[in-house]
């Protein structure tokens, strides 16, 4: 077997929050809508106050104030203001909320990395689950790649922090993310939407409502996002473009009384260039068949030039790989869901949630930055998922005790052709992978008083999964001739071919008491419970018998909070703090020379939230926001690898110690024309290490993002002009990074979009 090997081508901040709070069970929100925060009997203008927002977590309508849980939420109207293109971007007005929308080792443009409170995963692979849950109409979607979702037809998206588990779905011991889209109005309705801006980008997006019977309606919503890339590849495509198509469609029939049926379908085609990869570093003397083998033999033997640092030349947003087939990113993607609620009566409902999602991706990226095969990556994922989520609740005692008991089954396989090129032989590094998860929960509210509210719930979690390699040694046609096979033959397995199973099993538990101390003010207390069961290291090399594997991690959670509005309505107040204990920490380790999943330690992580919405005046809106976060590791496994370069002095990967954010907006009569809205935005997040190992190569120091824009909205509402800017000051800033320089030898890094601009217009109809 034969392959080329050239193409031409601190402490004190969580007392002093902690002394606000008294008490309660983190609770999710499942649903909301955004309403005057005036009572009916108040009669002032409903742009008087900042506005409260309904939320159904437990199964019944309440506001967002009265919830005991540290939650930041988003509706649609929130997220345009924001010039908000796609989940990712919900960070910057999040407080200790890292999302990237590129696994560092992957090359996938919607390969999702998210953290919350230093909680999360940074690998994209079939054997390793991410940190926090990522849900979809309220089904869960299980892998990174295509987690990365552009916000065509959304009605609202909630951030859920700390452990979840004892409500719905899949346990996330990180905390969620919960994507609800727009449901059909039960109306005529439409509208169509076209953005132009920088670097010819062109999207348009269409919505159109249905109302098909007097119990049936449909909504039907697409697009296609187009934009050039803003990464210069010398001899190349630039990097970082857009190209892709959207589609949903959501049905909501009634057929009889109490009866809801809810169909909804997704699907989206992406065909792009590779992640906007930069080489920052290489090591000529890397012990791997990379850079030192091409300098010594390859590149005289063929007559090439040497491999020195003209290739991490040229700034953060130029690259010198030319045309590589294998640096792309596509994904096919399509999901469907159903939902089916029946009220048994005013007391009892039953709920069902039945899923299937599959996606094919195919991506790379070329890591030596140069025409030449060094180090690259080509993966081709095949994957499928299904889930059965039942759930009864409703409520005994006359009412006091609100109760849910859910079950929960899960299934997911897939395979994942992962070649490694490196300047000496193709290691063909893939697999296949299948996790059977089952659950059950129960979460129990007493009202003790009218005031006084207590929770509990547990669940138990049943994982197995299994993975079965699929790995061998492959020559180029000079391998043998000049390293005389490098001590490998060709086809050799590096793993033997045999199916390897662990299963993983866990009760986690919350109990929580909050107050309602006045109409508009409320503490509360809780202790959570997480858990995320270990697997296997799919990339291993040399070649070995059995691959590594990890074991699960958990996380115990102490948090106090406070939620408080003024009596007119016009300042919004929530703070939390927390503390939690991190066992078995999931960290990225160098096995020899290739990048897997270790338990490193013990930790501790403690912290604060804060977010304030003001509006002194009706035409005026201030927003703030605060996260700290302070983490440390505090006993390492007896069995741990010391030369990881993980010490007790280290910071969790993705864990700013600050997370700021502010915005201002202003709304000026235009006359005849309508209403103009003036927004500023600025978000600042301080240093982030990309990995555990805190390498300052890959390090991001603090800095700042400012974003403006311009809304026009007519009196009637049927036309919105808006212009905007967005990362103003132009700034250069690493979004993730890979540092495999005493592996296979270099240090690479994705940057964020450099400034940009966008003019938007909205028809409704």
């Amino acid at each position: 077997m034969t392959t080329k090997l050239v193409r031409t081508s601190d402490r004190h901040l969580l007392l002093s929050v902690a002394a606000l709070a008294l008490t309660a069970g983190a609770t999710p929100a499942l649903a909301q809508t955004e309403t005057p925060s005036a009572s009916p009997s108040e009669a002032r203008p409903a742009d008087a106050g900042v506005g409260d927002i309904v939320v159904t977590a437990r199964r019944r309508e309440e506001t967002l104030q009265k919830v005991p849980v540290s939650i930041t939420a988003f509706t649609a109207k929130d997220l345009a203001s924001r010039q908000v293109d796609n989940i990712s971007q919900i960070a910057g007005s999040t407080p200790n909320l890292v999302f990237n929308s590129s696994a560092p080792v992957s090359g996938s443009n919607t390969a999702a990395s998210i953290f919350i409170r230093g909680i999360g995963q940074t690998d994209f692979t079939l054997v390793t689950d991410p940190g926090v849950g990522l849900y979809l109409d309220g089904v869960y979607i299980a892998r990174s790649v295509g987690g990365v979702l552009d916000l065509v037809d959304v009605q609202r998206v909630e951030v859920l922090r700390g452990p979840q588990g004892t409500l719905f779905g899949k346990n996330a011991i990180g905390g969620a993310i919960n994507i609800t889209s727009a449901p059909p109005s039960g109306k005529w309705d439409a509208s169509l939407q076209v953005t132009t801006g920088s670097r010819n980008r062109i999207d348009v997006k269409g919505v159109i409502d249905v109302p098909i019977t007097d119990n049936m309606a449909l909504r039907v919503s697409g697009g296609e996002l187009s934009q050039g890339g803003y990464v210069h590849n010398v001899g190349g495509p630039k990097l970082g473009n857009t190209n892709a198509q959207l589609a949903r469609a959501a049905l909501h029939w009634e057929p009889v009384d109490r009866l809801k049926i809810d169909i909804n379908g997704d699907y989206t085609r992406r065909r792009e260039q590779a992640q906007a990869m930069k080489l920052l570093d290489f090591n000529p003397n890397a012990g791997a068949p990379t850079f030192g083998p091409f300098n010594g033999v390859i590149a005289p033997a063929f007559g090439y030039p040497q491999f020195d640092s003209r290739y991490t030349e040229g700034g953060p947003y130029q690259t010198f790989q030319g045309r590589n087939p294998n640096a792309i990113s596509n994904l096919n993607l399509f999901g469907v869901s159903g939902t089916i609620q029946y009220a048994l009566d005013d007391a009892l409902t039953i709920k069902s949630i039945t899923a299937y999602r599959k996606f094919d991706s195919q991506f790379g990226r070329d890591s030596d930055n140069s025409p030449y095969t060094i180090v690259e990556t080509y993966d081709d994922i095949h994957h499928h998922q299904f889930s059965q989520e039942l759930q009864l609740y409703g409520s005994l005692l006359d009412g006091k005790l609100d109760y849910l008991l859910g079950g929960y089954y899960f299934k997911e396989s897939g395979n994942d052709l992962n070649d490694v090129y490196t300047s000496v032989i193709l290691i063909k590094s893939g697999g296949a992978a299948s996790t059977r998860s089952a659950a059950g929960f129960v979460h129990l509210t007493y009202h003790a008083t009218d005031k006084l509210r207590i929770t509990g719930g547990v669940r138990y979690t049943n994982e197995k999964k299994t993975f079965l390699p699929d790995q061998q040694v492959i020559f180029y046609d000079y391998t043998q001739s000049l390293f005389g096979g490098a001590g490998f033959t060709d086809g050799q397995r590096i793993l033997p071919e045999v199916k390897s199973t662990r299963t993983f099993d866990n009760v986690s538990a919350l109990a929580g008491i909050d107050y309602q101390w006045t109409n508009r003010f409320m503490t509360y207390f809780s202790f959570s419970q997480g858990f995320k069961s270990g697997g296997f290291n799919q990339r291993v090399f040399p070649p070995r018998s059995e691959p590594g594997s990890f074991d699960p991690e958990t996380a115990n959670v102490y948090e106090v909070g406070l939620k408080w509005s003024n009596d007119p309505g016009t300042i919004r107040f929530d703070a939390d703090a927390f503390y939690t204990q991190y066992k078995d920490i999931q960290v990225k380790i160098i096995d020899v020379v290739a990048p897997g999943t270790g338990n490193a330690a013990r930790g501790r992580i403690y912290g604060a939230e804060a977010e304030l919405t003001a509006k002194p005046i009706p035409a005026l809106t201030l927003n703030a926001s605060a996260g700290y976060l302070n983490t440390a590791y505090t006993k390492f496994a007896a069995n741990f690898d010391p030369t990881q370069g993980i010490t007790k002095n280290n910071r969790f990967v993705n864990s700013p110690k600050w997370s700021l954010a502010g915005a201002i907006s202003y709304v000026i009569p235009a006359g005849s024309l309508g209403d103009i809205t003036l927004r500023g935005d600025w978000s600042y997040r301080s240093k982030v290490y990309n990995d555990a190992a805190n390498s300052e190569r890959i390090a991001q120091p603090g800095f700042s993002l400012f974003n403006a824009n311009v809304i026009l909205d007519t009196h009637d509402k049927l036309w919105q002009v808006s212009v905007g800017v967005k990362n103003i000051g132009n700034k250069a800033y690493l979004l993730t990074g890979n540092d495999e320089y005493n592996g296979f030898g270099y240090v690479e890094g994705v940057y964020g979009r450099p400034r940009e601009w966008n003019l938007t217009v909205k028809r409704s109809f």
